[in-house]
C-alpha cells in the first residue's frame, strides 16, 4: 500500500494530499466510463437496489 503524503507548504495552510504516485486508469477503464450503453445499465442496476431497499423498508 502506499503512503499518503500530508505536507503544508507554509504553516497556516491547508494539507495537500500528494497524488503523484496514484494509479491512473487503463485505457478499457477510460472507455468503460464513457460509455453511454454501460452507464445506462450501472444507471439502472443502482436504481433498482436501492428501489428494492426502500420497498424492504416498508413492509
Amino acid at each position: 500500500m502506499t503512503h499518503l503524503s500530508m505536507t503544508a507548504p507554509n504553516p497556516g495552510a491547508e494539507p495537500i494530499a500528494d497524488l503523484s504516485k496514484a494509479p491512473l486508469p487503463t485505457a478499457r477503464t477510460l472507455r468503460a466510463r464513457r460509455n453511454i450503453g454501460l452507464q445506462f445499465l450501472r444507471f439502472l442496476s443502482f436504481n433498482t437496489r436501492i428501489m428494492r431497499m426502500v420497498v424492504k423498508g416498508h413492509k
